[in-house]
């Protein structure tokens, strides 16, 4: 059978499982899976990228984001943004003068620079995956196997089947490694370059 359509994954599950009793719990254990699978895999696929426009040097972060790549200033010239702890942003940045920022930091929902400035930033992060139960996100198209046996993991943890949930749990990490690994792959000959100046 075919597992191209939420349908078909809740049928996959049922069968795979074969009972059919736990059919109006099968959506929560692919939910729970998903949870998983968002703190775990940081990859190629999952970044995206927006505009933030700070106001008095505070922008709203995105809110699906689970971790940022790159925050870049877009005055003249261009400048990429260090992340600094909460803390160290307070001590560097007491009075909150205007200036062009070189460092960033996040507290709860906002991000700040310093020194402050208003000019637009271009931000590229990992964003939450969509749940598939509204849109055939990338895991689901290219990794169904994750979301079967991922969902499985959840499924025999709640009929509180230790033996089993550790057999699909190992699948299930075995196919994170791999999706990991190719991404690392992808990313192509990768070096180490210095940015600081030559003396």
């Amino acid at each position: 059978m075919a597992i191209t359509t939420y349908a078909e994954l809740q049928t996959a599950i049922e069968n795979w499982l074969a009972r059919s009793d736990l059919n109006a719990y099968i959506p929560d254990f692919i939910t729970l899976f998903e949870a998983t699978a968002c703190r775990r895999l940081r990859v190629r696929l999952d970044e995206t990228s927006t505009t933030l426009t700070p106001s008095s040097g505070v922008a709203t972060l995105p809110t699906d984001l689970l971790g940022i790549r790159r925050v870049t200033w877009t005055g003249s010239p261009r400048q990429d943004l260090t992340y600094v702890h909460p803390i160290y942003f307070e001590a560097l940045f007491p009075d909150r003068a205007d200036g062009t920022p070189a460092n960033y930091t996040m507290e709860g929902t906002s991000l700040k620079v310093g020194p402050l400035s208003d000019t637009d930033l271009d931000v590229v992060y990992f964003a939450r995956t969509a749940a598939v139960s509204g849109t055939l996100n990338w895991l689901f198209t290219k990794h169904p196997d994750a979301y079967l046996f991922g969902s499985l993991v959840e499924a025999e943890a709640f009929m509180k089947n230790d033996e089993r949930a550790a057999m699909w749990r190992a699948r299930m990490e075995a196919i994170f490694d791999e999706i990991m690994m190719a991404d690392f792959r992808e990313r192509g000959h990768m070096h180490v370059r210095t940015m600081s100046a030559t003396p």
